[in-house]
C-alpha cells in the first residue's frame, strides 16, 4: 500500500489518526491522535501495515478535519486569529532543523521554550496551537477558530424599537438604530466619495452621506436651495458612521481606490519567499508554474468553419524531476487568474479521471499529483492578493522571480519548446515564421488551415504529457551520486520515484474539493425547480434529489447559492450548502453537447445560437404578419356574406333558439357534401381513364389508316 502525508485511517472502536511524516530511511512513521491533545508519536512502516492487512485500521476517503472556507467569507476576528496563530506556529518550525524534530520529544523542545518566550505563551497555549495545526493537515486554513460550532456569536442583532448598544450619557437623545437601509447608504456613500482618488476624509464623507440621504426638505436662499437636516436624534452618529466603516472596509479596495494599483502592489503587498531556493530535498519540494500562447489555430468545436485563435497552455513542473504535473488549456488571457488556478488545481488533484473523458487510461504514476511546498512563478500569474491568499492558505509559499528575468524558469520554458516541436511536424494551422511580420505576397495564410478543436489539440497535450513524463531522456540533466550508484535513468519519472524512496521530500495531498474550493473560481448559481441554473445552464445531484431540494425550490422558490466551477469545464460544479459543505452537481443529460466545454466555449455557441435565432424571428415576424393579413381578409369576407344573408327582422332571442337542431343540420349538411366530393372525384377519375382510353384507340386508328 501506498502511504503519503495527510492520510487518515481510523479504527475499530472510533479512533482516526492521520499520518504527519514518513521518514524514508528509518521507515519511521508519525502519527496523531485526532480525538485527543497528545502529541504525535511514531510507529514503524512494518507495523503500520500490518494494522492494515489485518483490517485493525481502514482509510477514510473523506478528510472532516481539513476546513474548506474561502478567504472572503471569513470576518477579520477570524483572520486575526488564524494570521496570530500561523506566525506563532511559523517561527516555532524556523527553530527547527528540520519537520522530522518536531515530532521528537528531545529535539522540539528549544524551539517550544524560544516561542514561549518571544510570544509570552504558556507551554500548554504552545502546544493547543501546533496539534491543532498538524489535526488540521499542516495548512493555515486548519488553524481557523471554530466560531461555526458555537452559538450566535458574531450575528448582528435584529433592529427593534428599543435602541441597542450603550446608553447616551448627558440626557442627550437616545439615538437611531443602524438598519439595513442607513447601511446600503453608508455603503452608496464611501463607494461614491470615499473610495476614489479625491482622498476625501471620513469625516468630510459622512457629512456628504448625511446631506444625500438624511434631509427633510429644501430651502431656497440667494438662488440657492439649501437642504435642511432631519432632527439630530433621527441621524446616525459619527461614532456609529466609524463603527460600521471599520467592521466593512476592505483596506485593500481603501489603498488601491485612493492611491492606485501601482501604489499598493510596491508598497502594501504581501512579500513571500524569494527566489534562490532550489528543489534540492526532492520532489513535491518546489513547482514552476508559466503559461504561453500556443504555436497553432485552432477552429471551434460547434462549428468548424469559425477559426476561434491560438490557445494558452498552463504548465506546473516540478523542479527535482521535471515531472509535468498539471496543465490547463484555454482561451484565456496570458496571466489570467483562473487559467492558473486551474492548472494548478489539477497539478494536485488525480488526472485519470479526466483523461478517461478523452479515452486514455492511465494511473496516478504515470501522471503524479502532490500539493507542492513552494511554487515559482513570475510577475504575471500569481501576482494577487487574492491568489496569494488562497494558495497560502494550502500551506503553500510563493517565489517570484525578478522582472524581465525568464532564464530563471528555464526548466518550464524547455518543457513549452519540447511540446511545440513535437506538434508542429503533424499538426494543420501552425504558426510559421512566427517573429516575421506580415507575410511574403502570394504566401498562403496559415490560419485558414487550421483544423483541430480544443478537445483534439487537449488530446495530443496529454499525450505529449505522457510521453515527456515517462519516456523522454534528459539528456542536460545531472545526476548526483545516489542516482549514479543507483544507476537512476534520465527519465522524469524515474527520477520522482527515485526521490521518493531516497531523498526527504515527502508527497503531500490534501481533499480535492478543500483544494478547488481554495483554487477555483466562485460565483452564485440559482437553486430552482428544473435544478441548479448557472450561465443558462441545468445542473443536478443525487444528493440534492433525496433530500428534496428542487421540489422545495418549487414550492418556496427558487434561491441564490454559491458555487465554485472549473472554468474550462462546466461539467460539473461544487455547491455550498448552509453548513459550508460541498455538494459535487452534475451537468443534466439533455445538455450534454457542453460536457467537457469551458466557460468560452459554451458563450461562443449560445452566441451562434441566438445569431441562427435572430435571423428565423426576422422571418417568423414577416410571415406572422402574412398571417394576420389572411385571417383579417378571411373574417372581412365572412362578414360581408353574413350581412348579405342575414335576415335582420328576427329578434336576438328568435336568432339563439334552436342551436343544437341547427348543428345537427349542419353536421348532416356536411356529411353529404362530403359523400357527394367523394363520389364526384371517382366518377372524375373514371371518365379521365375513358378519355384516356379513347384517345388511344384514335390514335391506334388513324396510325392504321395511314399506313
Amino acid at each position: 500500500m501506498k502511504l503519503v502525508e495527510n492520510m487518515l485511517f481510523k479504527y475499530g472502536n472510533g479512533k482516526v489518526i492521520r499520518i504527519l511524516f514518513i521518514n524514508p530511511v528509518t521507515s519511521i512513521i508519525y502519527i496523531i491522535d485526532m480525538d485527543s491533545s497528545r502529541w504525535p508519536y511514531p510507529v514503524t512502516r512494518a507495523d503500520f501495515l500490518i494494522l492494515h492487512k489485518n483490517r485493525e485500521i481502514i482509510v477514510v476517503e473523506e478528510d472532516i478535519y481539513s476546513r474548506a472556507v474561502p478567504e472572503e467569507e471569513l470576518n477579520n476576528i477570524e483572520k486575526m486569529k488564524r494570521d496570530h496563530s500561523w506566525e506563532i506556529v511559523s517561527f516555532f518550525k524556523s527553530n527547527l532543523v528540520n519537520e522530522e524534530h518536531m515530532y521528537i520529544s528531545k529535539f522540539r523542545q528549544t524551539a517550544i521554550k524560544k516561542t514561549m518566550e518571544t510570544f509570552n505563551i504558556s507551554y500548554n497555549g504552545l502546544k493547543k496551537y501546533l496539534i491543532k495545526y498538524l489535526k488540521g493537515g499542516k495548512i493555515k486554513s486548519g488553524l481557523l477558530p471554530n466560531y461555526f460550532r458555537c452559538g450566535a456569536r458574531g450575528k448582528e442583532r435584529k433592529v427593534g424599537e428599543k435602541k441597542r448598544g450603550r446608553p447616551r450619557q448627558k440626557n442627550e437623545n437616545v439615538g437611531v438604530n443602524i438598519d439595513d437601509n442607513i447601511k446600503k447608504f453608508f455603503k452608496v456613500g464611501l463607494n461614491r466619495y470615499y473610495y476614489n482618488h479625491r482622498k476625501n476624509s471620513l469625516k468630510t464623507t459622512y457629512e456628504l452621506i448625511l446631506r444625500d440621504y438624511f434631509t427633510t426638505e429644501t430651502v431656497e436662499e440667494s438662488g440657492v436651495r439649501i437642504p435642511i437636516l432631519v432632527e439630530m436624534k433621527k441621524l446616525p452618529t459619527y461614532e456609529q458612521f466609524l463603527y460600521w466603516f471599520r467592521k466593512t472596509n476592505n483596506s485593500t479596495k481603501q489603498i488601491i481606490s485612493r492611491n492606485g494599483t501601482r501604489v499598493y502592489q510596491q508598497n502594501y503587498r504581501a512579500i513571500i519567499g524569494n527566489s534562490t531556493q532550489d528543489a534540492g530535498t526532492g520532489p513535491g519540494t518546489l513547482f514552476q508554474i508559466d503559461s504561453t500562447m500556443f504555436d497553432i489555430y485552432l477552429v471551434s468545436s460547434f462549428n468548424r468553419d469559425l477559426i476561434v485563435g491560438r490557445p494558452i497552455l498552463f504548465l506546473v513542473v516540478d523542479i527535482y524531476s521535471r515531472v509535468i504535473l498539471g496543465f490547463n488549456i484555454g482561451f484565456e488571457s496570458l496571466n489570467s487568474y483562473s487559467g492558473a488556478m486551474v492548472a494548478l488545481a489539477n497539478s494536485m488533484t488525480s488526472k485519470v479521471g479526466l483523461c478517461r473523458k478523452y479515452g486514455m487510461d492511465i494511473t496516478d504514476e504515470e501522471f503524479p499529483f502532490c500539493v507542492p511546498q513552494r511554487i515559482l512563478t513570475d510577475r504575471g500569474e500569481l501576482v494577487s492578493s487574492q491568489i496569494e491568499n488562497a494558495i497560502e492558505n494550502l500551506g503553500i509559499t510563493i517565489q517570484q522571480t525578478p522582472p524581465y528575468h525568464a532564464d530563471f524558469k528555464g526548466i518550464i520554458e524547455s518543457s513549452f519548446n519540447i511540446l511545440n516541436l513535437k506538434v508542429k511536424p503533424f499538426a494543420d494551422g501552425v504558426v510559421v515564421n512566427g517573429n516575421k511580420k506580415g507575410k511574403e505576397r502570394g504566401e498562403y495564410d496559415y490560419r485558414l488551415k487550421g483544423t483541430l478543436s480544443l478537445d483534439e489539440f487537449t488530446k495530443i497535450v496529454i499525450k505529449c504529457i505522457l510521453f515527456h513524463n515517462n519516456h523522454h531522456v534528459l539528456n542536460e540533466y545531472v545526476l548526483d551520486e545516489t542516482m549514479i550508484e543507483k544507476k537512476v535513468e534520465k527519465i522524469p519519472i524515474k527520477i520522482w520515484e527515485h526521490g521518493l524512496k531516497y531523498k526527504k521530500g515527502q508527497l503531500r495531498i490534501l481533499p480535492e474539493k478543500v483544494i478547488k474550493t481554495h483554487l477555483f473560481p466562485t460565483d452564485y448559481a440559482t437553486l430552482t425547480a428544473r435544478g441548479l441554473s448557472y450561465r443558462k445552464l441545468l445542473f443536478a445531484s443525487e444528493y440534492a434529489l433525496k433530500n428534496g431540494w428542487f421540489q422545495k425550490a418549487r414550492i418556496e422558490g427558487s434561491k441564490k447559492v454559491k458555487i465554485c466551477y472549473n472554468p474550462m469545464d462546466l461539467s460539473e460544479l461544487l455547491m455550498f450548502d448552509e453548513n459550508g459543505e460541498l455538494h459535487k452537481f452534475s451537468l443534466l443529460e439533455h445538455l450534454s453537447m457542453y460536457s467537457n466545454k469551458g466557460v468560452n466555449e459554451i458563450e461562443q455557441l449560445k452566441k451562434h445560437e441566438q445569431e441562427i435565432d435572430s435571423k428565423n424571428k426576422e422571418k417568423e415576424l414577416q410571415e406572422k404578419i402574412k398571417l394576420y393579413s389572411e385571417i383579417e381578409n378571411i373574417v372581412k369576407e365572412a362578414r360581408e356574406r353574413t350581412e348579405a344573408e342575414k335576415d335582420h327582422s328576427k329578434s336576438k332571442s328568435q336568432r339563439i333558439k334552436g342551436i343544437k337542431e341547427n348543428q345537427r343540420n349542419e353536421r348532416m349538411l356536411q356529411r353529404k357534401k362530403a359523400k357527394e366530393e367523394s363520389v364526384f372525384k371517382e366518377f372524375s377519375d373514371e371518365l379521365n381513364d375513358e378519355i384516356d382510353e379513347f384517345a388511344m384507340f384514335r390514335e391506334w386508328g388513324e396510325s392504321d389508316y395511314d399506313e
